[in-house]
């Protein structure tokens, strides 16, 4: 019988991403936001920025798709001026 008050496999760990301000990107899993500050805090990192991995994935996919897009653009406009 697990002990009272101990977190259990009935509360989901989520694993988040941190922008901290000495500049470093952490990964850490935690029960909830407050455990994951109280961590960052033990641990002395200062948050900027903070993601859950969903967020963080979805935000580098719809970076990788400008930088695509970018690209395709420059090519396009690389072969007009050559046909020009």
């Amino acid at each position: 019988m697990p002990a009272e008050g101990l977190r259990s496999n009935v509360d989901p760990m989520t694993t988040y991403i941190v922008s901290t301000q000495g500049g470093r990107v952490l990964k850490r899993p935690a029960f909830d936001y407050n455990d994951l500050i109280r961590d960052l805090y033990n641990n002395q990192h200062v948050p900027v920025k903070i993601w859950t991995q969903s967020e963080y994935d979805a935000e580098v996919m719809a970076q990788e798709e400008q930088e695509r897009l970018h690209y395709e653009l420059d090519r396009a406009i690389e072969e007009e001026r050559k046909t020009a």
